[in-house]
């Protein structure tokens, strides 16, 4: 009694001194939980920053907050059941589904719930809105689905750095989350430098200082562990990170400020600048090509467009063409890298604060005209489309901001209807054009320009003066000398095309005969030679530049028709940017060629006089590029397939997610038992099969108690075989011999028939449900953790089957030993527990 009497006070002060210390651990693991959460949404918050130039809309904040939220409860929830990586990816990808389409795709979600079709966008835009995202102007708001990249990305952040802050042992990489969300900000951003400067410097700090605090503070614990004392925190922690800080915030201002003095002279390669636009405007034929067309006699008084809201002598822009080869004025320079050649959809507005003119709001109805090319007024800003097409025409629509030029790819027709807002900027008169400077926009050089074009030049400016006002002398003389003819009906004979035949032969000729193309093609070249950037610009005017004005209703709507059609050309400024210019001449009586006097050109002597002109017919003239091969046409049954594709994708996708995280189930059971059939020993190969068969009765509903001994556990079990496997699990495991390879197989064989003898007289339903359950994985875990409480709290217990011999006798009472009781030391407590 006495021998009890003293044990008992160091046995309550054993016990004190364990529940302090199990409530110290978890303190440390609620504040682990609690910083570790706030740093990595202090992380993912800074990184966000960097896709605010992509997105400039408050939906973003919505996405990000609720991505952050979802991804943070699903992280807690598998950090405080210890849920498997896999087990938690399912939870991701159904919070995804549930929280993505109100957050992401909001114009397809019913209040908080989403939608067939959202859901269909939603999965289709974890892999495809990548792309277009680089392929649409910024920024793009809440535009369709292109929400789902920050969303998705967010969301994954948040739950891989939470899980990482709160489970692993060094919670401080749950940064590199954050960096990956800003790294695919600059990805997919703009090509200006913007914030994502600022915001790399900051992030980076905030990683240095936590990896910084992270390290002193398990330098700390590690310290107090081995002195049996605490630490001071100012000396061990927080002092040293302080140190550190200062010495990241020192070089981040450094590096800033070197950044600020010496900023790159060239914006930044990104996806955006290199990746493949989705309509390439040298796959189209020149809309200047097909000028002729529109005043063919059946198409001269055919109405072409209506627009509403434009004012007195407005233009109405087709296409702004820049490149010169000698045979065609298009878009897009030779290989498609000039700027006018890269067209990108515009999901909200464009910018055109920087655009000094008159605000409009146009309406613009399609009759007969055809085309990629949409007509446009002024500088856009945004557009609306209507009718029955209008989703089909808002998704095909593309833009370019370097020559205000807008297509729909897949053309329009007579259903399309759209409203534009736009500024019409201001223009500067004669008098003031006089005195402009060559402006610094950059344009392909023309090629192919005939000697004529030079000799006109200096024909027309020979008096000097500036270089605007020699533009101005050059433009007037093809005004006053000129003269216009379509070549059709009983026009004078003109032949058509703007090569560079074409242009010699107007500006050589006794009587200058033309019309809008080549007088445009002509001035533009003109105007290079003269060092202005030009380009020309096709579209439609009042009278087509023919001082023949076209009547509009009583509601202010133009009706154009084909004899409006016109060509124009745009320099480039110092003073005004882009400024239009008209070089044609008033339609007035052609003069007969005898009558004329040669024009005023000096011309080198050459020895091959130049050909004489031949007319031809106008129906025999084709316009340049005509023989180029026409798209071939799908025929129906692809059409079908292509047009179902996308709804059997997204099905398909659909029934995949439901199912994902049963087969996630299946596939961690399967995994789980090749580990154990695979075990290094035998012996672990034994006990893997046991823990398989044991894992089956729970999952299928037997009720195995923690500390049960084998032969406890199959008490009253389904099934055939359970007690012999617990049999030949005891005396392999506590056997004095070791297990030999032949035993490990036979007791698989066994456990194979046990567990398929569980499935006996049961319902397809009932075997999947056991297929699928959860209960055995969440099992092991607790297991674990028990047990090794247990040994902790019972160190003193003495090793279980120290008296056993090879046939399982105790030789130290002579009975026979059944295994462990419950409530007893195991012996071999590693084995028994299933671990090899």
């Amino acid at each position: 009694m006495s021998a009890a009497t003293e044990d008992a006070p160091r046995l309550r002060t054993r016990r004190t001194d364990r529940r302090g210390d199990r409530r110290a651990e978890r303190r440390r693991g609620a504040l682990r939980t609690a910083g570790g959460t706030l740093a990595t949404w202090l992380v993912l918050a800074v990184a966000s920053t960097a896709w605010w130039p992509v997105h400039r809309d408050a939906s973003m904040v919505t996405a990000g907050v609720t991505a952050v939220l979802a991804g943070t409860a699903v992280a807690l929830v598998g950090a405080l059941a210890r849920l498997p990586a896999a087990v938690v990816g399912a939870l991701t990808v159904a919070v995804f589904a549930l929280t993505g389409v109100p957050a992401a795709v909001p114009d397809r979600s019913v209040g908080i719930l989403p939608t067939g079709a959202g859901l269909v966008d939603l999965f289709a835009g974890v892999a495809l809105d990548w792309k277009r995202l680089v392929t649409v102007s910024l920024p793009v708001g809440s535009y369709e689905s292109l929400l789902v990249p920050y969303f998705v990305t967010t969301l994954v952040a948040t739950v891989v750095g939470v899980s990482v802050a709160t489970r692993a042992s060094r919670p401080e990489l749950a940064s590199i989350p954050g960096l990956v969300l800003f790294a695919a900000a600059v990805v997919v951003g703009p090509s200006r430098l913007d914030v994502a400067l600022a915001t790399a410097v900051v992030l980076g700090g905030i990683a240095l200082v936590w990896a910084l605090t992270a390290r002193h503070v398990r330098r700390a614990v590690s310290v107090a562990t081995t002195v049996g004392a605490r630490v001071p925190v100012w000396r061990s922690v927080l002092r040293p990170a302080l140190v550190g800080t200062g010495t990241i915030v020192a070089a981040a201002v450094v590096a800033t400020g070197l950044g600020l003095v010496a900023p790159p002279s060239v914006g930044r390669t990104v996806a955006r600048t290199d990746v493949v636009k989705p309509f390439d405007p040298r796959d189209e034929l020149s809309p200047l090509s097909a000028f002729r067309s529109y005043e063919e006699p059946g198409q001269a008084d055919a109405a072409q467009l209506r627009v509403t809201g434009l004012p007195q002598g407005g233009f109405v822009r087709i296409a702004t063409l820049d490149t010169y080869d000698g045979v065609v004025y298009r878009v897009g320079g030779d290989d498609g890298a000039s700027a006018s050649g890269t067209f990108e959809r515009v999901p909200t507005s464009v910018d055109v604060r920087g655009v000094r003119g008159t605000d409009l709001d146009v309406a613009v109805a399609v009759e007969g005209y055809r085309g990629v090319w949409l007509p446009t007024v002024g500088d856009l800003e945004t557009v609306t489309f209507r009718g029955s097409d209008a989703d089909r025409d808002r998704g095909a629509f593309s833009y370019n901001r370097t020559t205000g030029t807008a297509v729909v790819v897949g053309g329009v027709d007579a259903d399309t209807r759209y409203d534009l807002r736009a500024v019409l900027p201001d223009q500067p008169t004669d008098d003031q054009l006089a005195s402009a400077r060559p402006g610094t926009a950059t344009v392909p050089s023309p090629t192919g320009v005939p000697d004529a074009v030079r000799e006109r030049v200096e024909a027309t400016s020979a008096d000097g003066g500036s270089d605007g006002a020699r533009l101005v002398a050059a433009i007037e003389s093809l005004k006053r000398t000129g003269y216009v003819s379509h070549g059709v009906g009983d026009d004078r004979a003109s032949r058509s095309g703007h090569g560079a035949d074409r242009i010699e032969e107007l500006l050589t000729a006794p009587v200058m005969i033309g019309d809008q193309e080549q007088y445009a093609v002509a001035a533009a070249l003109m105007a290079r030679q003269l060092g202005f950037p030009s380009r020309v610009v096709m579209g439609f005017t009042a009278g087509g530049d023919s001082g023949v004005a076209t009547s509009s209703g009583t509601d202010g709507t133009t009706t154009f028709r084909g004899s409006d059609v016109t060509a124009r050309v745009e320099v480039d400024t110092e003073q005004w940017g882009w400024v239009m210019v008209d070089p044609n001449p008033v339609v007035r009586d052609i003069p007969d060629e005898q009558d004329q006097t040669p024009q005023p050109v000096t011309r080198p002597e050459t020895v091959v006089p130049p050909p004489p002109v031949e007319q031809q017919d106008q129906d025999q003239q084709a316009p340049p590029q005509s023989d180029r091969d026409t798209p071939p046409v799908q025929p129906l049954w692809l059409q079908i397939l292509l047009a179902a594709l996308p709804w059997v994708l997204a099905t398909l996708g659909f029934v995949a997610l439901v199912l994902l995280p049963f087969a996630v189930v299946v596939l961690c059971k399967r995994l789980r038992r090749r580990r154990r059939r695979r075990g290094p020993t035998p012996r672990a190969r034994v006990v893997g099969a046991w823990d398989e068969y044991r894992d089956a009765l729970v999952d299928r509903g037997h009720d195995v108690v923690m500390a049960a001994t084998r032969r406890e556990a199959v008490a009253g079990a389904p099934g055939e075989g359970g007690i012999g496997l617990a049999a030949l699990a005891d005396r392999s495991v506590f056997g004095p011999g070791e297990v030999e390879p032949g035993t490990a197989d036979r007791m698989w064989s066994a456990t194979d028939e046990a567990i398929t003898s569980l499935r006996a007289g049961r319902t397809r339903r009932e075997r999947w449900r056991a297929a699928v359950s959860l209960r055995s994985l969440r099992r092991p875990a607790v297991r674990r953790h028990g047990a090794r409480a247990a040994d902790r709290l019972r160190p003193e217990t003495p090793e279980v089957g120290a008296g056993l011999g090879g046939d399982g006798q105790d030789r130290r009472g002579g009975r026979d030993y059944d295994g462990p009781k419950a409530g007893e030391r195991r012996g071999r407590p590693s084995e028994d527990r299933g671990e090899p």
